[in-house]
């Protein structure tokens, strides 16, 4: 089955460390987490880390869902790991939604 909804974040740290701690944090937790958005209906989830911007402590995070109702389900938790996050770690998020119009898959 294909995603029908993606939603990309960014997400900008203060410092080189605050981005590898995030990442630490998250492969702490995903074991745990993962089973749940699974349940709810998030297919994938890619983490990366942005190098084309200098200077700049940028990672991204693409979430791919079955449809709009599976994002809505799973952004309780979301909203629960991000307010416990921006507590420790403040950070800046850009959210981008949207329904997929081609998926094209080359390999």
């Amino acid at each position: 089955m294909s995603a029908k909804l993606i939603n990309f974040n960014t997400f900008d740290f203060q410092t080189d460390s605050d981005l590898e701690l995030s990442f630490y944090r998250w492969q702490e937790r995903k074991e745990e987490l993962l089973p749940i958005l699974k349940e709810k209906g998030l297919m994938r989830v890619v983490s990366t880390r942005v190098w084309n911007k200098s200077g700049i402590f940028r990672a991204g995070a693409l979430f791919e869902y079955e449809d709009e109702n599976s994002y809505k389900n799973c952004q309780p938790i979301f909203n629960k790991i991000e307010k416990i996050s921006q507590e420790k770690r403040p950070r800046k998020i850009v959210s981008n939604r949207g329904i997929v119009i081609f998926d094209d898959v080359l390999r």
